[in-house]
């Protein structure tokens, strides 16, 4: 008897994180695009959506920019749901139009490079397509969420039992005062998306969903060097090509130009948790209007006022020479 050999196929290994991506995105150089390029590009993460919401821009911005990097991408195969174009309660001011952000905003999105993408978005709004999602994979779902909470809390409002199936999340949000580099970076102790919809936050930050927040002071830790923008942009590849064109001027204009990594850190501390180091803390948000609204508070125990508050992990350093080589690496496949 002749026994025929079979070949055998090696399968790519399983996605370790099956994820919703929530995202306030604009196109790079801003740093929800370079956290979905990294994101694309990681085996470890399947992205089951994406989620948009006003932050950096208004929702009509996000939906245009994330719809054409996902052509440029060609991941086609990546849907895309809208999500909310105004925070919870927070109203549009004085401050909010002379400062960073255009949340508040219902101007028509500007085309992205290249023209509006031919891929749409899906009819479905993004809270719901959130809960459906959860529901359905119970305990495998986790979200990255790097804007304002919006969605995620309109989702925990809807589904009393969403935040109880949500594997977990990973928060680009926030400034813990009692950790070094606590500072804020829109008020001076608020960070901009905790401070964009600081009763989203509240909501998601005591929902009990397992939570791991990446705060500014983490952030202001990381460098995108000359170099690493270099490195970057020596592989010729159309997102690399984009960031390259997006990029290039400011690092040609500013030798100094060296911006720090938000929701990039976020991304990759899924991929690689030992980037960075972490501490359990007990974290709220004022959603108080006054002078401390939007600002996150972080402790070792309840303290009075935030009797509802949860113990979450708190990222407060990170290895940013191995961050940016695995950042580098991914994005520039």
């Amino acid at each position: 008897m002749i026994v025929m050999a079979v070949p055998t196929v090696r399968s790519q290994p399983a996605a370790a994180h099956h994820i919703i991506f929530d995202t306030d995105f604009a196109l790079p150089p801003q740093d929800d695009g370079l956290a979905l390029a990294f994101a694309l590009n990681s085996p470890e993460l399947d992205i089951v959506g994406i989620t948009t919401v006003a932050g950096n821009y208004n929702l009509a911005r996000a939906n245009a920019d994330v719809l054409r990097m996902l052509e440029i991408a060609t991941r086609g195969d990546v849907k895309v749901y809208g999500g909310a174009r105004r925070p919870l309660a927070h109203e549009k001011d004085t401050f909010a139009t002379s400062h960073y952000g255009k949340w508040w905003s219902d101007d028509p999105a500007p085309a992205p490079p290249g023209g509006f993408a031919k891929k749409a978005l899906e009819p479905m709004p993004a809270a719901e397509f959130m809960a459906r999602t959860v529901m359905a994979r119970p305990g495998q779902i986790e979200i990255l969420a790097i804007g304002p909470l919006t969605n995620v809390a309109t989702a925990i409002q809807q589904q009393p039992a969403f935040a109880r199936a949500v594997k977990r999340i990973m928060i680009m949000g926030g400034a813990i005062a009692s950790l070094p580099d606590g500072g804020g970076n829109i008020t001076p102790n608020a960070e901009f998306n905790f401070w964009v919809d600081p009763e989203a936050a509240r909501i998601v930050l005591r929902s009990g969903i397992p939570i791991v927040l990446s705060p500014l002071n983490v952030s202001v830790r990381t460098s995108f060097d000359r170099e690493s923008f270099r490195a970057l942009t020596a592989s010729v590849t159309p997102i690399t090509r984009l960031i390259d064109a997006q990029m290039r001027p400011r690092y040609e204009s500013n030798p100094d130009f060296h911006p720090h990594m938000y929701d990039e850190v976020a991304a990759a501390s899924l991929v690689d948790p030992t980037l960075v180091k972490t501490k359990r803390m007990v974290v709220d948000v004022d959603a108080t209007h006054g002078i401390n609204y939007g600002v996150s508070v972080g402790g070792a125990e309840v303290w009075p006022g935030a009797e509802g508050a949860r113990t979450i992990d708190v990222q407060y350093d990170i290895d940013n020479a191995r961050f940016m080589r695995l950042f580098v690496e991914r994005v520039a496949k």
